[in-house]
């Protein structure tokens, strides 16, 4: 009788919830017709994924095909009304994005799921921007009420997309096992304590950046400024106005015990976006400025921008896989820097907990006075971190880099007005290069004296770019600075700390389209200022780089080794005399002809035997022309006349392992791991090597001489690399065959006659060691330079 009458009184409550959910609408009777009603996607839900930069995406915008226009507006008192309903079939939660057009005003927004009885809220403010994201709601649909005090016109607002989530955080817990909810006691009262204080700092974003919803987590920091709610979350999270303008936070997002893994009911939802106010790709963290305030109950967290010295004891609290609230305790170590990044990071190993994907731009707290404060945000784990090996480390962005970029806008700098020659955001640039477009002009522009004013500055200077060019950006000088490239977006393109061994500069070449650029500079010391330096940008049009070893598949034996350096090739073509005897041609200068082709004079040079100590003085003798054309990046047809025969033979790139990625560089390449290039010994002219370098192994074409002072070569095919280590080593071939032109081709005969080392010192410079029919020698060798900018490979 008592669980009847339980359940009877259970039935009528839930019967009775819809209407009270509704009393929070103006006009909860009025008719919401369905604007918007996608089908269910063809390609089955993957549900949340991680993409390559770390991030859990649990959603996909879905564009309409026309946007639908708000029109049926209702008066009530007050103003007016519309009512819609959107569906995308098949979602486990949705999002509306609203474009806006003409409004009189701001109006208020609240939704509704089909699968939720919560009502959420929600301000449209036409000065946020022209689009607007409806808060989170759960299920397929959402019901939607406008309410404007004045009459909006017909084009005031129009659903353009629909945000299909494919996972649900309410579904089911997410996070793996050892993850530790902030409900379950770590069993010592005190830190207990801090952690029940400190996760009403710390929230769970969801975002939209490039077509896909996000989660990520952040924290409400403290500043002179308060109560103005400033966040702390991952650059690699949101690093644009646009993504940060599409943030809905959820508050006290905890489970409902240490037992019971679903989520509270009590938690909050502030959507309508945040106010990016500065961004850091090369640290890794960003600061945003909520466009509403905090819920109730939420608490600052304080922070401290002093070095974190490894062996601390450290807290996380995070969201992992966009699950609720948890904690993690661990050690810092070393500083670490990350393939990307130029700055040091901290490293962190987790003794209880982990973090996941999710966790991204959370914070690392540690404990003083009493509190937890926040030193960090959490930038990248371990790619094998889980509960079977919590132990690997994971890297926190450190606070102590980002504070001084950011203390004048978080109230810091109040005192006083800072002293700028350049701006530290694109909003804020004042050095706009004059002569753009770079491109145009052939020596490229130098920018003289300019200054690290303060800690923390970062100076960027906007250009353009006319056509598909190959853009250096570097500084000058003798400090340590750090450059990054943006786009026009400000989003970061690549940043670079050391261009090379010789020098601090920072330098970076990329292949860049048309348009509008920054390049940024600071000082790799957080807290230097006063520092003078040039800047120098300069621009190529020369489109892809052929730089490889290439041959016919259908005629092994010969091939010819390309190098590409700004608009010249230097070509060294490996065949066969009329008697099978091997000769080597080479075409020293093929410059770009108006067609798009290569095209130089080709010779056939004599010389001393390859041993010759000391070398003496070579001879060239032009024997005909060559033509290199390339119909794509990866086939050519090479053209020739050697002593009056023409030979013609498509040709592709010649790949024995994984062909490496070769690009430009206006630097020395004393920091490259691929070898890939024409080497040398510049105080001995006539001779070299071409490595073609793929994987952990070396294919090297030795051009030199025999005894007679006419062109031999000699090749190892397979040269493996000593593990650990820069050397690669293997047995070297002398190899006859077919003439030159020959038709159709014959097999060639291989014979070895020695080895061949290799030992790199750094990416620039090494020792090539071999021997020939018992005849040893050693030779120091560098990369050969003919024009700028040179090539560099990269595995």
């Amino acid at each position: 009788m008592i669980l009847k009458s339980l359940a009877t009184l259970l039935a009528a409550l839930s019967a009775a919830l819809p209407a009270l959910a509704q009393d929070a609408f103006r006009a909860p009777r009025l008719v919401a017709p369905e604007l918007a009603h996608l089908t269910a996607a063809a390609e089955k839900s993957a549900g949340a994924t991680v993409n390559a930069a770390g991030l859990l995406r649990v959603g996909d915008v879905r564009p309409m095909s026309k946007a639908a226009s708000v029109t049926a507006w209702t008066p009530i008192a007050g103003g007016y009304v519309a009512r819609l309903r959107v569906t995308s079939e098949s979602a486990q939660g949705i999002r509306a994005r609203l474009d806006l057009g003409v409004m009189p005003g701001s109006m208020q927004l609240r939704a509704q799921g089909s699968d939720d009885l919560r009502v959420e809220s929600m301000t449209l403010d036409p000065q946020r921007g022209p689009q607007a994201w409806t808060p989170w709601t759960e299920g397929e649909s959402q019901l939607i009420e406008l309410f404007s005090p004045v009459l909006p016109s017909g084009n005031a607002v129009n659903v353009g997309a629909l945000l299909h989530f494919t996972s649900s955080p309410m579904a089911k817990a997410a996070a793996a096992s050892c993850t530790l909810s902030t409900t379950c006691s770590s069993d010592d009262p005190t830190l207990d304590a801090l952690i029940a204080e400190r996760k009403k700092s710390v929230m769970r974003i969801t975002f939209v950046r490039g077509g896909a919803a996000f989660v990520c987590s952040a924290t409400l920091v403290d500043t002179p400024l308060r109560p103005a709610p400033y966040v702390l979350t991952a650059n690699h999270c949101v690093d644009d106005a646009a993504s940060s303008n599409t943030i809905s936070s959820f508050w006290f997002y905890e489970a409902t015990s240490c037992t019971d893994n679903t989520v509270a009911p009590g938690f909050v939802q502030r959507p309508g976006g945040m106010q990016l106010v500065f961004t850091s790709y090369n640290v890794d963290s960003t600061l945003l400025l909520m466009s509403a305030a905090p819920p109730e109950g939420a608490i600052y967290s304080p922070t401290n921008s002093a070095r974190m010295n490894p062996g601390a004891s450290i807290v996380s609290i995070s969201h992992p896989r966009g699950d609720t609230a948890r904690w993690g305790i661990g050690t810092s170590g070393p500083d670490l820097r990350d393939n990307e990044r130029p700055y040091d990071m901290y490293s962190v190993n987790f003794s209880r907990g982990i973090i996941e994907p999710g966790s991204s731009g959370s914070g690392v707290f540690t404990i003083a006075d009493g509190r937890l404060e926040l030193r960090g945000v959490l930038s990248q784990g371990a790619l094998d971190l889980s509960c079977s090996q919590p132990g690997l480390f994971t890297l926190y962005a450190r606070y102590e880099a980002f504070f001084p970029q950011i203390a004048q806008y978080i109230g810091y700098n109040v005192a006083g007005t800072l002293t700028d020659d350049a701006g530290n955001r694109p909003q804020e640039v004042t050095s706009v290069v004059s002569g753009s477009p770079i491109d145009t002009i052939a020596e490229g522009i130098t920018l003289l004296n300019r200054r690290i004013d303060y800690a923390g500055d970062v100076d960027l200077f906007k250009f353009t770019v006319g056509a598909k060019s190959v853009v250096s950006a570097y500084t000058l000088g003798t400090q340590d600075t750090v450059g990054t490239l943006y786009d026009a977006g400000g989003h970061a393109l690549e940043s670079v700390d050391d261009a090379q061994r010789g020098d601090n500069n920072a330098g970076i070449t990329r292949e860049m389209e048309p348009g509008t650029y920054y390049f940024g500079v600071s000082h790799w010391n957080p807290q230097a200022a006063g520092v003078v330096y040039d800047v120098k940008l300069a621009a190529a049009h020369i489109g892809d780089n052929h730089t490889s070893l290439w041959w016919d598949a259908a005629e092994s034996g010969w091939g010819i080794n390309i190098n590409h350096q700004g608009n010249i090739l230097f070509a060294t073509l490996f065949t066969y005399n009329n008697n099978g005897t091997p000769v080597w041609l080479v075409m020293s200068a093929g410059n770009k002809d108006v067609d798009g082709s290569y095209v130089g004079a080709l010779y056939s040079t004599t010389g001393p035997v390859f041993n010759a100590n000391p070398w003496t003085a070579i001879t060239a003798a032009q024997v005909g022309t060559m033509r290199l054309s390339f119909p794509t990046a990866d086939t050519g047809v090479l053209t020739y006349t050697f002593n009056g025969v023409a030979v013609t033979k498509n040709i592709t790139r010649q790949a024995f392992k994984t062909l490496p990625d070769c690009k430009w560089s206006a630097f020395d390449r004393t920091w490259a791991s691929n070898f890939q290039d024409l080497w040398w010994n510049p105080a001995e002219s006539g001779w070299g090597v071409n490595i073609a370098h793929q994987d952990d192994t070396l294919f090297a074409t030795l051009f030199t001489y025999n005894a007679l002072g006419q062109p031999a070569w000699y090749v190892l095919s397979d040269g493996a690399r000593n593990p650990g280590t820069r050397t690669y080593t293997g047995a070297l071939y002398r190899t006859t065959g077919p003439a030159f032109n020959a038709v159709p081709w014959t097999p060639i005969s291989a014979f070895q006659v020695g080895t061949m080392t290799f030992d790199f010192t750094d990416g620039n410079t090494g020792t090539m060691t071999y021997s020939v029919d018992s005849v040893s020698v050693t030779k120091q060798i560098q990369r050969q330079v003919f024009q700028n900018p040179k090539t560099q490979c990269e595995s």
